[in-house]
C-alpha cells in the first residue's frame, strides 16, 4: 500500500503559515495569547487552531525558540508575549549601501521626537532593523556613534497634528492660529486655509502645504498662495477643521514674472543663487546677471531683493517696482532729510 504524503505535506504548510503568521502579529505589537489565538482564527479560518488553541500557540512558539533560535518572552506585568529576537527568521539582508542609509535614516530619527509622525517613522525603523540578522544590527549600532544626529525640531502638539492630518483627509477647510517667524514681536494671527498635505524638510521641520483663503489681521501675505506652513509654530487649542469642503481644483494666486539684475560682485558669489523656484539665469560679459522667474507674493519678492540693496534692481513687473520704490521711500523718511549718503 502506497504511503500517502500530501496531507503530511499539507499539514506542514499549514503550520508554517501558521507560525509566520504568529511572528508577524508580534512585530507590530506585543499581543496576549487570546488575541493571538483569535487572529489566527481569523487569518486562516480551517487552518486555524483545533480545540485545545492554547496549547497548540504554546508548541507554535516553542517550536518558533527551538527550531529558529527567535528569542520570544512572555512580560507577566502586561500579560503579552514580546518577539525580542528574530533569530534564523531575520530575513531582511540589505547589502552596504543599503544599509548606510538604514544607519542614516536611523541617527536622523532618535527616539524620543517631539514630532508625532517622525515618531512613526522612527518605530517603523525598529521594526525594520528587528528584521536584520545579528551582524546587521551590530553594524548598524556601531555606526550611530560616527553618524551625525540631528537635534529633534520643535514640539508638535498631537492635537494640532491629528486635527491637520483630519483636514486634508476629509478635505475641508482649516483655521488656526500661528506664529509668524519673530513669536516675540507678533501675535499669532487667525489663519484660514486650504490643507493639501504634510510634508519634511532637511531642517527637521514638519510642514502643512496649504492654500491660504484668509488672514486676520490682515498682513502682507497673498491670498490664494501657497504656503508651508510649520506644525510647531500652530498655537495649541487654535486648530479647527471647518464644514467647509475645498474647491475640486486648488485656489491659484495671481502670478507674475519677475526680473531682476544682479551686480557682478552678488551673481557670482554663494549669495546670487537665486532663491525664487524654477529661476533662470543670464549672465553678461561683466559677470552680472539678469535672473527670470514666476512669482505670486510681491511682498515677499521684495523682502528677498531689498537684502541686496544698491547691487539688484527689478526689471518687472512694475507692481514690484512701485512697491519697492515706497518701501524705500518710507525707508528714507526714518531718517528725515538731514540724511547725508556717502
Amino acid at each position: 500500500m502506497a504511503r500517502r504524503s500530501g496531507g503530511i505535506k499539507r499539514s506542514s504548510w499549514v503550520t508554517f503559515r501558521r507560525r509566520l503568521f504568529l511572528v508577524r502579529q508580534l512585530l507590530r505589537a506585543p499581543a496576549s495569547a487570546a488575541e493571538l489565538i483569535a487572529r489566527v482564527q481569523t487569518e486562516l479560518g480551517e487552518n486555524g487552531y483545533p480545540a485545545n488553541a492554547a496549547a497548540a500557540l504554546k508548541h507554535d512558539l516553542d517550536s518558533l525558540k527551538g527550531e529558529y533560535d527567535c528569542r520570544i518572552v512572555y512580560r507577566r506585568d502586561q500579560g503579552k508575549y514580546v518577539i525580542v529576537d528574530l533569530g534564523e527568521l531575520a530575513l531582511l539582508d540589505p547589502p552596504p549601501q543599503s544599509l548606510e542609509a538604514l544607519a542614516l535614516l536611523d541617527a536622523s530619527y532618535p527616539a524620543g521626537s517631539g514630532n508625532p509622525m517622525q515618531s512613526h517613522i522612527r518605530a517603523l525603523l525598529d521594526q525594520i532593523l528587528q528584521m536584520l540578522p545579528n551582524r546587521a544590527q551590530s553594524h548598524l549600532h556601531t555606526r550611530r556613534s560616527a553618524t551625525r544626529q540631528r537635534a529633534p525640531s520643535g514640539r508638535i502638539d498631537s492635537n494640532v497634528f491629528a486635527t491637520v492630518r483630519q483636514a486634508i483627509e476629509e478635505k475641508h477647510e482649516l483655521v488656526f492660529r500661528y506664529w509668524g517667524l519673530n513669536k516675540n514681536g507678533e501675535a499669532p494671527r487667525r489663519h484660514r486655509v486650504a490643507p493639501y498635505g504634510i510634508f519634511f524638510r532637511n531642517s527637521g521641520h514638519t510642514f502643512l502645504d496649504a492654500t491660504l483663503l484668509e488672514v486676520q489681521p490682515a498682513g502682507s501675505e497673498q491670498l490664494f498662495t501657497a504656503v508651508d506652513y510649520r506644525l510647531d509654530r500652530i498655537v495649541p487649542g487654535t486648530v479647527q477643521v471647518l464644514p467647509t469642503p475645498l474647491p475640486p481644483e486648488r485656489p491659484q494666486a495671481q502670478t507674475y514674472t519677475l526680473r531682476y539684475w544682479l551686480h557682478p560682485e552678488i551673481a557670482q558669489s554663494g549669495d546670487g543663487i537665486p532663491p525664487f523656484p524654477n529661476a533662470r539665469v543670464e549672465y553678461g560679459d561683466d559677470g552680472g546677471a539678469v535672473v527670470t522667474a514666476t512669482i505670486s507674493n510681491l511682498a515677499v519678492a521684495r523682502d528677498v531683493l531689498l537684502r541686496y540693496g544698491n547691487r539688484c534692481r527689478v526689471i518687472e513687473p512694475f507692481a514690484l517696482i512701485d512697491l519697492i520704490r515706497e518701501t524705500v521711500d518710507a525707508m528714507a523718511s526714518l531718517y528725515g532729510s538731514s540724511v547725508v549718503v556717502r
